[in-house]
């Protein structure tokens, strides 16, 4: 049972029939049934939803994913609202009364209690799994982070190629690196080399889609995950990524550029012939010109099969 299944599971267990309960993190927002609310205050952590800070707006972005059935609901008499504010991520749970006449059940002070120290002990396990899976200096993906994604990415589409299911979307694999970085180094001294590193990942992400996975690989080189209806498409997205960080002005450095390769996702390659063939679309760009992009399909390398004579035994 995995850290989420057994948070789920104590809750069910301490709220019974009782209630229905809603937990939202600053990433995502987990939906389980159609809800009627009002919010409530409690003194040891839990937030008045009219407070304006930071965290609450969080809070609020998050209110706002839930689907329309819920938000329009107009009886706001049996909610109970619970935040934490004092560690990250940030993010909170709502309880629901079942009850569907004026009486509403409440929570117990001990209830209560619990809740609030259940939140604590799971956002602290979540801090500590979010900051293992982060780069430090860029705040994307690690690299460990990204062969689990991308192996969990493979395994759904050979799952839906053995079920002979055709998604309206497909998975891609982009590699990125931005060009000369060892001459930014050289000139201008790894600070300002860092500092481009964090600046090219902050555009990314501000390109790049909510649900699409960003990477730093390694050094200067970045990955992405992401999921488009076509390879066009695809190209499309990475070149607009290309000309935002090209046309961008970075402090002291002025201009960097970016060359870029991509691969679609496919149950036919292994983890490894999927990174080295879209590393091999960004050296083609790289060789080319750079600031480019290079679709590895349309470079039309043959396949290289693997015969008794490759394989050394000893």
């Amino acid at each position: 049972m995995n850290l989420k299944q057994c948070f789920k599971s104590i809750l069910q267990d301490l709220l019974c029939d009782r209630f229905d309960a809603y937990f939202f993190s600053k990433k995502c927002c987990h939906v389980k049934a159609q809800i009627e609310f009002e919010f409530t205050v409690h003194a040891s952590g839990v937030l008045q939803l009219e407070e304006s800070n930071t965290s609450l707006n969080l809070f609020k972005s998050a209110l706002q994913e839930l689907p329309e059935h819920i938000k329009l609901l107009k009886h706001p008499s049996r909610v109970f609202f619970f935040a934490k504010t004092d560690i990250q991520p940030l993010g909170g749970l709502i309880v629901v009364n079942k009850v569907n006449n004026t009486d509403a059940i409440a929570l117990s002070d001990s209830e209560e209690g619990l809740i609030l120290h259940l939140l604590e002990v799971y956002f602290l396990q979540l801090k500590l799994l979010h900051s293992s899976a982060v780069d430090p200096l860029s705040q994307l993906l690690n690299r460990q982070s990204f062969e689990q994604q991308l192996t969990g990415i493979i395994q759904s589409e050979s799952y839906l190629q053995t079920k002979k299911v055709r998604s309206e979307s497909r998975w891609f694999l982009a590699m990125l690196d931005i060009d000369h970085f060892k001459k930014v180094n050289d000139n201008f001294g790894h600070v300002i080399g860092d500092e481009v590193i964090v600046l090219v990942s902050q555009l990314l992400k501000s390109h790049f889609r909510f649900d699409d996975l960003l990477f730093r690989y390694g050094g200067e080189e970045f990955a992405i995950l992401f999921s488009t209806e076509s390879a066009e498409l695809a190209w499309k997205l990475l070149d607009r990524a290309r000309e935002l960080i090209a046309n961008t002005r970075f402090p002291q450095v002025n201009h960097v550029t970016m060359s870029v390769g991509f691969i679609q996702v496919s149950a036919d390659f292994q983890l490894s012939e999927l990174v080295d063939n879209a590393d091999k679309a960004l050296y083609f760009s790289k060789d080319n010109g750079r600031n480019q992009v290079t679709n590895y399909q349309q470079l039309n390398i043959e396949p290289h099969v693997i015969s008794d004579c490759d394989i050394e035994l000893f």
